[in-house]
């Protein structure tokens, strides 16, 4: 299980050789009895577009080079219709943890990394719809649900959360500050 400070977070874009491990992470939290992981994997290739570039993708390293978490920014959830994204935008997508490094700051790291990525885009918010306890996940890291549905395209039960980057709408987040080793503290 790697600690916060065991990790860096990257652009998935510059490490293609994670990008299957990343779309495995993602087949295997959503794969809801899909037995073929290569759509999984194709979506993570086409979400890790270049830095700077939406759809992009940030992949948490571990001390042995291997994916740990990652997360995505894109100008659409595609899980949402155009009525149900509401001109909102941008969407973080994608969002996954090893089931063995979840709550040891992994997630908050990766989301708080593309906070600053969406913010140094202009971005003065963004947006996530997801259901179950990651709405509580998202909650503890300030984001706030300002929308409950269900999808037209799944049926699945979905909040939509938004938080403010830098003066945005919603929950502003405390000043960060880094471990001694450079990396992002758990909160």
């Amino acid at each position: 299980m790697a600690a916060s400070c065991d990790l860096r977070v990257e652009s998935l874009a510059d490490r293609p050789e994670l990008m299957e491990q990343v779309g495995l992470l993602r087949w295997k939290e959503w794969a809801y009895g899909t037995q073929d992981p290569a759509p999984f994997i194709e979506v993570t290739v086409k979400e890790a577009g270049p830095w700077g570039e939406l759809p992009m993708t940030l992949v948490a390293i571990d001390v042995a080079g291997g994916a740990v978490g990652a997360v995505g920014l894109d100008r659409a959830d595609n899980e949402l219709n155009a009525v149900e994204r509401a001109g909102r935008a941008p969407w973080i997508v994608g969002m996954v943890v090893r089931a063995e490094s979840r709550k040891t700051g992994v997630g908050r790291q990766l989301l708080e990394s593309l906070q600053d990525v969406a913010a140094s885009l202009g971005h003065p918010r963004t947006w996530v719809a997801t259901g179950d306890e990651a709405v509580g996940f998202y909650q503890r890291c300030g984001w706030e649900a300002v929308e409950h549905l269900q999808l037209q395209s799944t049926g699945i039960p979905t909040t939509v959360l938004v938080q403010g980057i830098g003066g945005g709408h919603a929950v502003h987040r405390a000043p960060r500050r880094r471990c001694s080793t450079g990396c992002w503290p758990r909160s």
